[in-house]
This record gives C-alpha cells, structure tokens and sequence, in this order.
C-alpha cells in the first residue's frame, strides 16, 4: 500500500456552529489554495488519514473533496491520490455575485502571444526519449570545450543537409544558445584586438541579442532595414559617403538575418548578399548570420546559409545558431560555425572558460540528430505552423487599421498599425492576450514604427481561431 503523506494543515473545524463540517472543511481547504499556501500539484492527505486527524467522519472528507473536485479545485488519478488542481481549472462557485476578476497577468493565465517561444507539445516522442536514455545509460565526459565530437559532427550535417553549407566539424563550437553564441565570439574578438570591437546591429531587430554587446561594455552602431532586410549599400565604409554621414566608423562586426530579418520577415536578395559580403571583404569586418528560424520557412525551400557564399577558408561569416526553435528553449544548446581562420581564436578562448552545456544534454542531442528524426520533426511543425500562418493571413488580409509584415517564415507577425504599439499592447492586456510592441524592437532613440509583434508557436489551433478577432478589433 501507498505510504500516507504526512503534511500538516491548518484546519480547524467547530463542532458546534452553524455551519455543517463538509462545508467548513471545503471553505477550509478552498481558502488555503486561493491563499497559496497549497500550490498546484501538492498532495493531500488521503480521506482516512485527514478525518483521522480530524476527529471527523471519513464520509465528511470525501463529501469535502467531492465537493472541491467538482469546484476545479482539486484533482484525482487511482494510484496518484487527491492532488491541487492548475488555477484555470477552477470554476466559479455559486452564491453570491462576487467582483470582477482584475484583469489577466502574465502569470500564466492570460493568453501569451509576445514571440519567441514554440510549439513543445509534439517533441516528447519515443525518438526524444531513447535519445536522453542512451545518454544516461552511457554518459560520457566532456574532454573537448568545443562541445563533444559526435554532437559537433551531427551538427556540422544537419548545416549541409538544412542549410547547405559544408564545414568540418572542426569548425563548429557548442553554445548554450544564440547569446551566449554571441558573447563566445565578441570576446574572442575583442582579446586579439586594441580597442573593443564596435558592432553594428539591424534596427528594428531582436532586443536579446542586441542587448549582449552593451552588456559586454562595446560600442554599437545602428543599420537600417527595410522589408527586403538589410539596407547593404548603406553601410558605413571608410571613404564612401553614406546616410550615416562622413564621420560614422565602420563597424568591426555586424549581426545581420539574412535568411529571415527579424521581426520584419524579409529576406536578403541575392545582390544584396553579395554586396554584403563585398563591403566584408573591403573592411575586414565579420558578418554574424543569426541563423534564426531558417528551417521554418512556409514559401519556397529553406534559403541557403549567407555563408554558403563564403570562402571556407578566409571567410569572414560566422554562423549563429540555436535548437530552442526547432525542438525547445529547454535544450539550451546553440553553436557557431565559423570559417577556419577564426577556429582557433573562438576555440582558444572557449578553451579558458569551458563549455557551459552539460555533457549529458549534448550526448542526447546528438543521439537524437543521429537518429535524422530532427528533421521529420522540423517537417511536421512546419506543416503544422504553415497552417497556423495561413489563418493569420486570412484574418488580416482585409484589415482597415492593421497591415501584416512578410510572413514567409518564423514564428511571428508583424502588424503595422495607425496607432501606437503601446495602445493596442495595452487594450489586448486588458483582454487578456499578451502581445509585444513593435517600438521595442528599434531600440533606444530610434525612429520606432507603429505597430505590434505576435507569436502564434505557443498556442494550439483553436486558441489562436479565438484570439485573432480580438487583435483585429484592438487595432481599429
């Protein structure tokens, strides 16, 4: 028999009020929940073990949790006991009319939208699973602080049969994801060098990764976008006048989204690559490609990496990727791909620090993109992410107030809108929908446009059918 759970609740019941014992200890048991002081997923005690030492009827506990299971309060498995139910399991009790409920914080119980996440449902699967049991049933220690062997060739292979792009696997260094990616490379860069390297980021572009090079105390220049990506004949270059003006530095290193600008959608033209990778060439600048998202594209095939188009050798094209898209943030895991001049400075200075992800969670990832059900799985969520996008596209397509951005890949939406961000942010908050505002993207003392960004990665179907009508209207 299952042991009983020893836990101390605070409830006491009067015998001789008014109010009848199954009906206290429900109002008991209901206000000890509300007041968090049961969480969800706590276990209670068993019927028997909590009238015994309550001195009641075993039949005064179980009308009690009846009750309170009937109420959302409470939940009950054979073989897992009376457990705590989740907040928005729980339904109104009837009696008199209360308040109203303030309105949905981002705690968890408002419909989040704001980008960045995916969808995580469909990964547990018996691949996802063999992969991490393999992994503990041989786990192996992490000699290399480039990240293990096997997971550096797995990902030197998914390039070439994703992205097209042929580099050895001794080319490739293990990260715990995009930023730490980035910091990896900046700080290698700013040892070998005089002076800190100054970074030119794409303006709007993707705050996190914007906010590394400031934290890390370099200066950074802003490059403009339009909805074909990167404005490349517009780079700051030494003797050639631009819109920055005569006296604008070139940058040492730039983070750009060739495949997928972000938030915007729009890819870098063929032409324009090649001038970016002239200007390079010219300066002696290091084009960082975020890699972002390049897998889920809903028009036409993936793009070819933009350093595909790159010499392997002196190339001056860092690749920046992360699996938190394609599988799940709780991976962690990322990697830079550079051009073999660059290895041994990236890796000399990983050498000092060492690798920052577990042995054991790149074994299983390895495992798991040995197994190719990466890429089935890449598939299948594109399929399902394609649909997600084309109801979007259908519910905006005649907006009066709201113009949808690209949308040939990724994970969000763009709305440009006649009226601040900030405004609709505030009345879909009030709704309970969780968006972001576009202005947040440009960065300080930028000439930020009007409108909102939207994931739909981390809602189901049926939620985002609901949820669309209501952004429309919040736009008007």
């Amino acid at each position: 028999m299952r042991g009983q759970l020893v836990i101390d609740l605070p409830l006491h019941l009067d015998t001789s009020g008014d109010l009848g014992l199954t009906a206290q200890l429900v109002v008991g048991l209901r206000g000890l929940i509300d007041q968090g002081r049961l969480h969800h997923d706590d276990e209670l005690p068993s019927t028997r073990a909590l009238a015994a030492s309550l001195s009641v009827a075993r039949g005064t506990v179980v009308a009690a949790y009846d009750q309170l299971q009937a109420e959302g309060y409470l939940t009950s498995r054979p073989g897992s006991g009376t457990r705590v139910a989740p907040v928005d399991a729980r339904r109104p009790v009837a009696g008199p009319s209360a308040p109203a409920p303030p309105a949905p914080q981002p705690d968890g119980r408002a419909i989040d939208l704001r980008p960045g996440t995916p969808d995580v449902s469909a990964i547990v699967s018996p691949p996802w699973r063999r992969a991490w049991r393999e992994a503990t049933n041989d786990p192996r220690p992490l000699i290399d602080a480039r990240g293990l062997p096997s997971l550096r060739h797995e990902i030197a292979e998914h390039l070439r049969l994703m992205r097209s792009l042929v580099r050895p696997s001794d080319q490739v260094l293990v990260t715990s994801g995009a930023r730490e990616g980035l910091a990896l490379l900046l700080a290698a860069l700013a040892r070998r060098g005089e002076r800190p390297p100054l970074v030119g980021l794409e303006r709007p572009g993707h705050p996190a990764l914007a906010a590394i090079p400031t934290a890390m105390g370099l200066p950074t220049i802003a490059l403009r976008t339009d909805d074909r990506g990167l404005v490349t004949e517009e780079l700051p270059e030494a003797g050639s006048p631009t819109s920055h003006g005569p006296d604008v530095p070139t940058p040492d290193v730039i983070v750009v989204t060739p495949s997928h600008q972000y938030p915007y959608g729009g890819s870098l033209s063929i032409t324009r690559r090649q001038q970016l990778l002239g200007w390079a060439a010219r300066t002696g600048a290091i084009v960082v490609e975020d890699d972002y998202d390049s897998e889920l594209r809903y028009v036409g095939m993936p793009l070819p990496a933009l350093a595909t188009l790159d010499d392997p050798v002196r190339g001056r094209v860092v690749l920046l990727g992360t699996f938190s898209t394609v599988l799940t943030p709780a991976v962690a895991t990322g990697y830079l791909s550079v051009p073999q001049r660059l290895a041994p400075l990236v890796a000399g200075h990983r050498a000092i620090f060492g690798s920052p992800v577990p042995a054991l969670g790149q074994q299983a990832l390895s495992n798991y993109l040995a197994s190719g059900e990466l890429r089935r799985h890449i598939q299948r969520m594109r399929r399902e992410y394609r649909r997600r996008r084309e109801l979007i596209v259908a519910a905006f397509r005649d907006a009066p107030h709201a113009r949808l951005t690209d949308m040939s890949g990724g994970l969000q939406a763009v709305l440009r809108t006649n009226v601040p961000g900030s405004r609709i942010t505030r009345r879909l908050a009030a709704r309970g929908v969780l968006v972001s505002d576009l202005a947040q993207f440009w960065g300080p003392h930028a000439p930020a446009m009007d409108g909102i960004v939207f994931g739909f990665g981390s809602v189901d179907t049926p939620t985002l059918r609901h949820v669309l009508p209501i952004i429309r209207r919040a736009c008007s």
